[in-house]
């Protein structure tokens, strides 16, 4: 093999490696990008749930304390 053949030789495996290094960062966007969706997706279902409070906080624990001595 030449100098210029394995010149040629390097060249291509350079271009290939270029290659599957676009390819799995492209990949991993795509991941980070699902990961995202899914995170927004659970985020907003939760934010839907709604949070019910008694306007007094004391009441809570007069309701327990009663239902303990019934």
């Amino acid at each position: 093999m030449t100098d210029a053949d394995e010149d040629a030789a390097r060249a291509i495996s350079r271009a290939h490696d270029d290659v599957n290094t676009a390819a799995a960062f492209a990949a991993l966007a795509r991941r980070n990008a699902a990961l995202a969706a899914a995170v927004k997706a659970a985020m907003a279902a939760y934010d839907a749930v709604p949070i019910v409070r008694a306007a007094d906080p004391r009441a809570d624990a007069r309701e327990i304390i009663a239902k303990g001595a019934a």
